[in-house]
Formats: C-alpha cells, sequence, structure tokens
C-alpha cells in the first residue's frame, strides 16, 4: 500500500487562531503565580524608597515683583515732579524681564552669597548640603575666579583641619596624596593654592572626625547654571506682575537667591538714574560759576557809566515809544536766551573732553526735535557705559555703538547750529524794529540809551542765572527721591515639602511596575509559547474525537508502566478513563480489536500510552500483545530491555517464520505480552508494506484480544499511514508542552482526509495541577505532577520554563 498525498487546496474545518489567550487564563495565571507578585512589588517598593531616601529633595521658592511699566499703570504717583527730568523714563515690563535674567545681575548675586564656593558631607544615604550651616569656611587666597578647584576636609579634635584629596578642574586625577594638617587661621600651601581654614557658628562636636567636601567652582558656570535656574515670567500680559521662582535642594539658598536678585535689580536701576543726575549737577555748576562772574561784570559795567556820568535818574520819556520799544526788547531778550542756552549746549559737545559724556537735560531749548535727539543720545550713553563696564572695549557692539553715538551727536551739534542760524534771524528782526522805535526817541539823552543797553545785558545774565539756579534745586530734588523700577509684592516663600522627588508618584509607579513586570514576563512565556496548553487548545481547532487527556507523572514506575491494580491515583485513573472511552470509537459491525499508537514527532510519549493502555486493558483479564513497529527508533524495546531479542522485523524479512519465537512475556502482567521491534532494517517502510505485516497480525488477532501497535510518528514517516489497514482504531498522541499548536491544522487534515482509520487524539502530559478544576478534568487527589517518563530531558525549552514558572 502506498502513501496517500495530501491535497493542498484543502482547509481544515478547525482552522481558528492557535494564540487565543482569554481572560479566564489571565487571571488564572495570576493566581497561580500570586507570590512572584509580591515579591516583585515588594523589590520594586524597596527600590523606589531606596531611590527616595537617596536622592536629594528639590523645594520650590518664588518671590512676586510688580515692574512700574507706565503703559500698565505701574509707575509711583509723583505728579508733583513728574516733569523732572529724571522721572520721565518709560519702562517696559518685558524689556525688564531680561534685565532680571541677565548675566551681570546673577554674577553680582553669585559674588555676594560665595556661591561659587560649596560645602558638602556624606549623610546616612544622601550628601548633605551644608549651605550657611558649614562648620568652616574656605578661603582661597590666591583667587582665580575662573579656576575650579576642590579638596576634602577632615576636622580632627585638636583644632586643626587634614586637608586631602587636592583636585584641579580638566585634571581627573588628585593632584597630590599628600595630607596637610592646617590650624585655623593660617595660610596654608597646598596643591592648589594657599587657603585658609576659619571655624564658623556651627563648628561642634558632630563634626569632629567627618569628611567635608569644599568645591570652588568657576565664577563662569556657577553663574550660567543660577541663571538657568531662575526662572523669571510675567504673570498677566494685562499686569505688570513678575514671577521670580527657583528650585533647589536646599530651601535657604533658592530663597537667598530670588531675594539678593531682586535687590540686584532694583539698585542697579538707582544707580542708572543717579547717574544722569549727577552729571546734570555738573554741568549747572559750571555754568552757574560762569554766569555769575558774567553778571557781576555787567553790574560793574552800570556803576562805573552811572559814576562817569553822573547818572542818578532817568527819566521816561515818549511814553509810546518806551513802551513799543519795550516790547520789541522783551522779544529779544527771550530769543538771546535760547540762543545762549543753545550756544552752551553746542560748546559742551564740542568740547572733546564730554565725548560719550551724558548731555544736561535742562529745558531751555524749544524744539522738541533737538530735544528728542538729546534724550536719544544720553541712552545711547548709558549703553556705551554698560557694556564698557566689564573691559570689553574692543567688542564689536562696543564699537558699533560709539559710531552711532559719534553721528548722534554731530546731528545734534548741526540741529543746535541750525536752530541758531533762525534764532539769530528773528532776532535780527526784532533788533530792526527796536532801532526804529528808538530813533522815533530822538528827544532821548545818549546817556538813556547807553544805560539802557548795559541794563538789557544785566537782565539776560540775571535771568539765566535764576534759571540755572531753579533747574540746579529740581535736579537736586530728582536725585534725592530716585525710586527703584520695582516694587517687592512678595519676598522668596514655598512650601515646606519638597517639589521633586514626588513621593507617592514614585511609590505609585514602583507598585504598578511591581505587578506589570511578572504580568509581562508571564504574558510573554504564554504569547511566545505555541505548543499545546490543554483540551481546549485541541477541542477548539480540531474536530477529531478526544479520548482523554493522560496527567504528567514524575513518580516511580516499572519498565514505563505506572498502572497498579487498585491503584487510585489519578494517572491510573485517567487511563481508565481512557480506555472506557475507546470501547466508544467501536461501531456496531465494526470490531475494535488492534489499535495503533502515533504521534506528529518524537517524544510525545506514544510508548508511554501504549504500555499503560495495555496494561490497563490486561488488569481486565484481556490478553494484550504490544508490537513495537517504529523499526526506526525502537523506543518499546530499549525502554523493556529487549533492544537485542529478536522481533517483529524478522518475521517481516521473513528470518522467522514462527511468530511464538518473537511473543515475550512482559513480567508486568501474565496477560501482557510484547513483541519488539527487532534488528533495525535498512528498509522499514518496504517491510511494512509486506505480506508478513498482515499475516502476523492476523496470528495476533487470533490469539489476543488486544493487540497494540506502538508505531512511528506520522508527520516524519509513513509508516504509520502504511499500518493504518491493519488497524481498528488510531490513538493519535499529542503532548502537551511539545507540540507547536500551528500543526494542529495538519491533524485535522489527515482526520478530513481519512489518512487514519477511526482516529481520536489522547492528550498526554497534562498539566491538571496547574489547571486545577477549570477546562478539563482533574480528580483531586492531591498528586503533584511534572514532566513524567524518560522523555523528561527531551521537552521544549518553554515547556520547561512554563513548569518552573508553575510550581
Amino acid at each position: 500500500m502506498t502513501q496517500q498525498q495530501y491535497d493542498t487546496n484543502f482547509e481544515p474545518q478547525y482552522n481558528r487562531d492557535t494564540t487565543t489567550f482569554s481572560i479566564h487564563d489571565i487571571l488564572q495565571m495570576i493566581l497561580q503565580n500570586w507570590y512572584w507578585f509580591v515579591i516583585s512589588v515588594g523589590v520594586c517598593l524597596v527600590f523606589a524608597i531606596f531611590y527616595l531616601q537617596t536622592t536629594p529633595k528639590i523645594y520650590h521658592r518664588e518671590a512676586t515683583i510688580l515692574v512700574k511699566d507706565s503703559r500698565k499703570g505701574g509707575d509711583m504717583d509723583i505728579t508733583a515732579f513728574n516733569d523732572l527730568a529724571g522721572l520721565s523714563t518709560r519702562r517696559n515690563v518685558d524689556n525688564e524681564v531680561y534685565v532680571l535674567q541677565s548675566r551681570r545681575l546673577m554674577q553680582n548675586v553669585v559674588e555676594k552669597l560665595n556661591l561659587t564656593i560649596s560645602y558638602t558631607t556624606e549623610g546616612t544615604l544622601r550628601t548633605i548640603d551644608l549651605y550657611r550651616r558649614s562648620p568652616i569656611e574656605a578661603i582661597f587666597v590666591n583667587n582665580i575666579k575662573q579656576q575650579a578647584l576642590g579638596f576634602t576636609a577632615t576636622i580632627l579634635p585638636d583644632s586643626t583641619v587634614s586637608l586631602t584629596d587636592f583636585l584641579m578642574r580638566d585634571i581627573e586625577d588628585e593632584l597630590s596624596e599628600q595630607v596637610i594638617e592646617a590650624k585655623y587661621g593660617e595660610v596654608v600651601n597646598t596643591p592648589i593654592g594657599q587657603l585658609i581654614i576659619n571655624p564658623t557658628l556651627y563648628m561642634n562636636e558632630e563634626y569632629i572626625d567627618r569628611d567635608i567636601e569644599v568645591v570652588k567652582g568657576s565664577l563662569n558656570q556657577v553663574v550660567a547654571a543660577y541663571r538657568k535656574a531662575v526662572t523669571c515670567t510675567v504673570a498677566n500680559k494685562l499686569a505688570s506682575i513678575v514671577s521670580i521662582s527657583m528650585n533647589n535642594n536646599v530651601p535657604q539658598r533658592a530663597e537667598d537667591v530670588i531675594n539678593s536678585l531682586i535687590e540686584a535689580y532694583n539698585n542697579d536701576a538707582i544707580e542708572e538714574k543717579r547717574s544722569v543726575s549727577a552729571k546734570t549737577a555738573e554741568f549747572i555748576a559750571d555754568r552757574l560759576e560762569v554766569v555769575g562772574r558774567e553778571l557781576g561784570d555787567v553790574d560793574k559795567n552800570i556803576e562805573e557809566f552811572k559814576k562817569s556820568n553822573q547818572l542818578v535818574d532817568l527819566e521816561a520819556e515818549a511814553s509810546r515809544s518806551m513802551t513799543e520799544s519795550t516790547r520789541y526788547k522783551g522779544e529779544a531778550l527771550s530769543l538771546e536766551n535760547q540762543i545762549t542756552i543753545s550756544e552752551y549746549v553746542k560748546e559742551y559737545l564740542l568740547d572733546q573732553n564730554n565725548v560719550n559724556s551724558l548731555i544736561p537735560t535742562i529745558v531751555g531749548i524749544k524744539d522738541a526735535n533737538i530735544n528728542t535727539q538729546i534724550g536719544q543720545y544720553n541712552t545711547g550713553v548709558l549703553r556705551y557705559e554698560k557694556l564698557t563696564s566689564d573691559g570689553a572695549i574692543n567688542n564689536p557692539q562696543v564699537s558699533q555703538l560709539n559710531r552711532e553715538l559719534a553721528a548722534v551727536r554731530q546731528s545734534i551739534i548741526a540741529a543746535l547750529e541750525s536752530h541758531i542760524s533762525t534764532l539769530e534771524m528773528q532776532l535780527d528782526t526784532f533788533r530792526k524794529e527796536e532801532d526804529l522805535a528808538n530813533s522815533r526817541i530822538s528827544s532821548a539823552p545818549s546817556q538813556e540809551k547807553a544805560i539802557l543797553s548795559i541794563t538789557r545785558q544785566q537782565r539776560i545774565k540775571e535771568e539765566l542765572y535764576l534759571y540755572l539756579l531753579n533747574k540746579r534745586e529740581e535736579n537736586e530734588l530728582t536725585y534725592a527721591i530716585t525710586e527703584s523700577n520695582a516694587r517687592i509684592v512678595d519676598w522668596a516663600y514655598g512650601p515646606v515639602q519638597p517639589v521633586a522627588p514626588k513621593s507617592m508618584l514614585i511609590v505609585l509607579v514602583a507598585l504598578i511596575l511591581g505587578l506589570a513586570i511578572p504580568f509581562l514576563v508571564f504574558y510573554m512565556f504564554e504569547i511566545l509559547d505555541t505548543s499545546i496548553r490543554g483540551r481546549k487548545d485541541i477541542e477548539d481547532n480540531i474536530s477529531v474525537p478526544f479520548l482523554g487527556d493522560i496527567p504528567l507523572y514524575d513518580g516511580p514506575m516499572q519498565k514505563g508502566v505506572v498502572v497498579r491494580e487498585n491503584g487510585r491515583d489519578s494517572v491510573s485513573e485517567a487511563f481508565r478513563f481512557m480506555r472506557s472511552n475507546m470501547m466508544f470509537m467501536r461501531s456496531d459491525k465494526s470490531k475494535l480489536q488492534t489499535i495503533m499508537m502515533t504521534s506528529s514527532n518524537p517524544h510525545a510519549g506514544k510508548t508511554f500510552v501504549t504500555l499503560n493502555t495495555a496494561m490497563t486493558l490486561a488488569l481486565t483479564g484481556k490478553s494484550v500483545v504490544v508490537i513495537d513497529l517504529d523499526l526506526r527508533r525502537r523506543s518499546l524495546s530499549k525502554q523493556l530491555g529487549l533492544r537485542n531479542a529478536q522481533g517483529a522485523s524478522n518475521f517481516l524479512t521473513g528470518a522467522i517464520t514462527n511468530i511464538n519465537d518473537i511473543i515475550n512475556n512482559s513480567t508486568l502482567h501474565e496477560k501482557f505480552d510484547i513483541i519488539s521491534a527487532g534488528p533495525m532494517p535498512p528498509n522499514p517502510a518496504e517491510l511494512l508494506m509486506s505480506k508478513n505485516l498482515d499475516t502476523m497480525i492476523e496470528e495476533l488477532e487470533k490469539r489476543y484480544d488486544f493487540v497494540l501497535i506502538d508505531n512511528a510518528p506520522a508527520m516524519n514517516v509513513a509508516d504509520a499511514i502504511i499500518c493504518d489497514r491493519l488497524c481498528d482504531l488510531c490513538v493519535y498522541v499529542v503532548r502537551e508542552g511539545l507540540m507547536d499548536r500551528r500543526q494542529l491544522p495538519d491533524i485535522e487534515r489527515l482526520y478530513q482526509e481519512k489518512k487514519f482509520h477511526n482516529m481520536c487524539i489522547v492528550l498526554n502530559g497534562a498539566n491538571l495541577a496547574k489547571r486545577k478544576f477549570g477546562y478539563g478534568y482533574g480528580y483531586g487527589y492531591g498528586y503533584q505532577y511534572g514532566l513524567g517518563g524518560k522523555n523528561k530531558e527531551n521537552a521544549s525549552i518553554g515547556y520547561k520554563l512554563k513548569k518552573f514558572f508553575s510550581r
């Protein structure tokens, strides 16, 4: 008989998803491995607590200030002095935020608080920062601001300090292993320069023999770090409230930095305004000295003129002419006053000593364009002074600003010259009109004309002198009431509890991870394990009749047989259950005498099932013979010690014609006989197709009630399909945890194409302890089964892992 070919167009009826994993399976998996979840949660919580104990606590501090933004009503109400030069500056809150975040202000804060030097000591689980609580103070005599240094100080009981572990930036290893003992207040030479160690008010016995790590950072790096840590934001675009916040592991340090930054900002604004007032006061003082001297000269001229002309009282002549002349004279005086002020400013600008100096803001030039240019020039001068305060003369921005100031200066000078020319033309016109009026006063003596001319000069000088005195008082008042740019709403404050790390969140994450890690591990084992997991996998995917499932067995056995007479263990009950189901596989007109055992792959337990099934039948008083027709592996013969005995291959080849010569008693039961495989033939398939096999089976059926055949795997060779012609029942053995579920459609194909006569399935190695009273049956006698049988070492790695985690 030849092997039938598979129909490649056939689709099995029960070709379903073989990776189904239900909610019930998940819950069962969790309950069976609950201790792993407890262990995982405990470990994760321990790590979370350890992390919380070793991680520094971060605290949040925040302050709010009101920036006096003239656009948003933030200016102070100084109505009585709002026309003063120093109080007319308009501010923008967005610009002030950038000023608050400037490097210059933060550098002032760092230097004021001495933040470049830090003191730390090791605590029980974390490093303790000793900001403002250090028992010692280190003074670097040769202080280089951009040099990063460090050392370890150990406080000794004899009022000395041991200095070790000297480090310097860009040098990873210690500079020297030298140990230096220093006395308090003395200069000590060390590998990183001269040091002075002084005790502080926090020195006590707690710090004796403790190491204090002293680190001096680079000024630029420390300033950059604190600039990054401090955040300035506008709370509301409709208001001028600025929020200044900082996170730090020492709350007092965060408060000090924020408060010092606000103080530095206000002081900087005040100094900027006072610098303008100081320049203005200097200019007014110089002009008062000059005008006062000129006014004295005019008074002296009047006195000498009256003495030389013996004049006591001046008579008024020609009332109408005099009134008209006086009016023109008044207009001329005003113009001459403006010309004089303009000339003064022009002389000030032309003086090379005043280059890049502030122009006095004196209200006297009635030209809006010139006043605007003067304001722009003063703003540029202030920027120039800020940029050059650090000595960056060669900075491209400084050069550009210098050129811009020169251009504005020349523009102001040109505007002043044009303004003076205009005023002189107007003055010339008024003087002509005055001359016409004076010509009509023909009767006025020449002395009257002379005295009037001198008096006019006196009034000019006097008005200018009084004007300068008035402006000096205004400037002094401006200097005295100079206000800051911001009003403090709240000093730095914050909650007592740290903002990081978030303890509850970390504990919650640890709890979730503790539950998720074992769940994912077990779930991945279930997903990646494509082997048969139980009876449900078989019944859901194929329609082959299910004969029964045999539990795993890891106990003692005799020649592979575990079924015992009167045995009440679950394995014995399972084989009895299987024996009963086999009887239902017999149809009304067919016999059930020759039974073949096969499987998809080796190590499925065919020999184990065959021997124990035979023993179960023999215990009922039936005569049973087992034939080892797996002529290739001969597993049953080897297991019973009949590897070298004469057997089926001898009879099939014709070497033995008397069947009695190959029958051996199993010694397990008097009605249980064995026919070994015999010597391994070179052509097993051809021997099984011979007439001798038919003769042997026919003879055995006459002598025994049941003939059980242990055959080769059906998926590997054609031996089982060849022998099926003589069988009444084909028991297909499937090993749980060994066979891939993706092979189930192949078994279904065999069944649908009727490759085997009266085919049924037995599930071997069922883990009933794992399923307990789930799908399938379990007798609950308290037995725990492992990977039983002599095929234990051949089980798949996935199955071994499953068994390990199911214990």
